[in-house]
């Protein structure tokens, strides 16, 4: 099935401005062209994305970015894409706003189709991109999309069949690692990356608090404070001498939080492929716990393995806009953006 709805070989654009990196990709089918990504540094110095200036800069970005995707997908002619496909939300209101119109002028002077993209959706179903040995996720699978933005449970039953089934009730997944790492003296660009390194060396000697949440929703602002409040009652040299084994505990909480809620979906739906998505999967220690769990449960396991198509990205906007275009879902003209859009 697969094969077939991606053998059409049509041409698809997709704008990525959701957050803070500005994004363009083409594809052909499910076959990444190109996909050009420009990274916002400018945050850094702020230990965090200011909206405003992330807008700005998807402005002053975004001519050039859409340019280098279409000058290195070595397209001839304009007229050979059959469609432009933009992110319509969630995200920063204002960041939309700048893919949006730029997507909009394209399509309106190509006279070409035009794609509002969910998103997470796009994050869901990035798995399909083209990858050599052809094996993807069977419809129905579950999904744990988790990101600095979202924690979401799922289950996907088709391309535009998605269900919720659980979300955290406060902060997300990345939000607490991004807090932690911060707290702990890390910066923004690079204190996930850090922690993740520290946990590879750390022992599981500290017993952090897992949430009692309902149903399969999560909650990471309880695990939050408790941090808060171990760091701050620790003086910096036990900090820095201890850092390891924090991350590793840290960590380990997390899969447990995690993996408590997906095995009883597993064991309640009965359900068993798994794909792990979103910009916080590029975390090595989740992963590998993850697919050990996966293969001691006898799961089919998928995430991305490449990290430009885990991170917000171009490419996975295009994919769904390619999925809307064979199922002939055109988007009106004046479409608007939704920073709180559902999928």
């Amino acid at each position: 099935m697969i094969k077939k709805i991606f053998n059409k070989k049509k041409i698809i654009i997709g704008i990525e401005t959701s957050f803070d990196d500005t994004s363009a990709s083409v594809i052909k089918g499910n076959k990444v062209l190109s996909n050009i990504i420009k990274v916002q540094k400018i945050h850094n110095k702020y230990n965090g994305v200011i909206p405003n200036i992330a807008s700005n800069m998807h402005l002053k970005n975004i001519y050039n970015v859409v340019k280098m995707a279409i000058k290195k997908s070595k397209i001839k002619n304009n007229k050979l894409i059959d469609g432009i496909a933009f992110t319509s939300g969630p995200g920063l209101i204002n960041s939309l706003i700048i893919g949006e119109n730029f997507a909009k002028s394209m399509a309106l002077s190509l006279n070409k189709p035009l794609f509002g993209v969910n998103h997470i959706q796009a994050h869901i179903l990035s798995i399909f991109l083209y990858k050599k040995n052809n094996k993807y996720p069977k419809f129905p699978y579950i999904c744990l999309s988790i990101s600095g933005g979202h924690t979401k449970l799922l289950i996907v039953n088709d391309f535009f069949k998605i269900e919720i089934i659980g979300k955290t009730l406060d902060d997300s997944l990345g939000e607490l690692i991004d807090k932690i790492s911060n707290k702990l003296g890390f910066n923004y660009c690079n204190g996930a990356e850090k922690l993740n390194k520290y946990c590879k060396k750390g022992k599981n000697k500290y017993k952090f608090p897992i949430p009692k949440v309902k149903d399969y929703n999560f909650s990471f602002s309880g695990l939050k404070t408790y941090l808060f409040n171990f760091i701050k009652k620790k003086n910096k040299k036990y900090i820095k001498n201890n850092i390891n084994n924090i991350s590793k505990s840290f960590h380990h909480t997390i899969y447990k939080i995690l993996i408590e809620k997906i095995d009883k979906l597993i064991k309640v739906t009965k359900i068993r492929t798994l794909l792990i998505c979103g910009g916080v999967s590029c975390n090595t220690y989740l992963i590998k716990k993850i697919n050990k769990y996966s293969k001691e449960n006898k799961i089919n396991f998928f995430n991305l393995k490449k990290k430009e198509y885990i991170r917000d990205n171009g490419a996975m906007i295009a994919l769904v806009g390619y999925l809307k275009y064979y199922y002939k879902m055109y988007d009106e003209y004046n479409i608007k953006s939704n920073s709180e859009l559902n999928i």
